[in-house]
């Protein structure tokens, strides 16, 4: 039973990868309610959509354990929305001008020890009470969502197409960094609203799927 599960989830997850790799190159699109073709996708710079922010300032390990909750660099890298349950804590002084974290931001990890992990993205998809960003990473806050979905956004970053992009800015020897300057010149292509709605649920539903059979795992492995 565990084997069958096991194989089923590996399927699911190359079923997933092969259909954002359809998805992002416009090899498979979807239709619009009336069943007919959504317009063709637009590009638009990174820089036109928001503005980026920085995480924790002039903190020291003293302040760390205790406090506020506070987004980390691993929760970032693995996984692609934010859970706040998982945040750590740190010390808010009430004289401290640190940045909050709201819900819809894009957030950005600054370096990495390989190019081809540099600038890994999680979306805030919860509106949070009061959360900071760590310092090894930063923030990107959207104008609004009438260009970008922050659903949609959580793939966008994710797709390989966009991966390569940004893998490429990575600067360094032993260890990699993202200009945020860099960045803001990127150029994504993206859908209408509507279409995006369409591929990010989707594509959620196929995660919630995954997450499922992850769950009768470790229950089936426990029994």
């Amino acid at each position: 039973r565990i084997d069958q599960l096991k194989r089923k989830k590996s399927l699911l997850q190359d079923y997933k990868k092969g259909a954002m790799q359809k998805l992002f190159s416009q090899e498979l699109r979807f239709k619009n309610e009336q069943g007919k073709d959504f317009p063709d996708w637009e590009e638009k710079k990174l820089g036109e959509l928001g503005e980026t922010y920085g995480g924790l300032s002039g903190k020291s390990g003293g302040d760390f354990g205790e406090g506020m909750p506070y987004v980390t660099y691993s929760q970032i890298f693995g996984s692609s929305v934010i859970d706040i349950e998982k945040c750590k804590l740190v010390r808010i002084d009430e004289d401290d001008r640190q940045n909050q974290i709201k819900k819809g931001d894009i957030l950005f990890t600054t370096s990495s020890e390989t190019r081809l992990e540099v600038g890994y993205t999680s979306v805030v998809l919860e509106e949070p009470n009061e959360v900071y960003l760590n310092s090894f990473c930063f923030g990107f806050r959207l104008n609004s969502f009438d260009a970008l979905r922050p659903e949609f956004a959580r793939y966008l970053f994710h797709s390989s197409e966009v991966r390569r992009s940004i893998a490429v800015l990575g600067q360094g020897s032993t260890r990699y960094n993202i200009s945020k300057k860099e960045l803001m010149k990127q150029e994504l292509l993206l859908p209408t609203v509507p279409e995006q709605t369409k591929i990010a649920n989707f594509l959620s539903s196929l995660d919630q799927k995954i997450e499922q059979i992850d769950s009768q795992i470790t229950q089936t492995q426990t029994f």
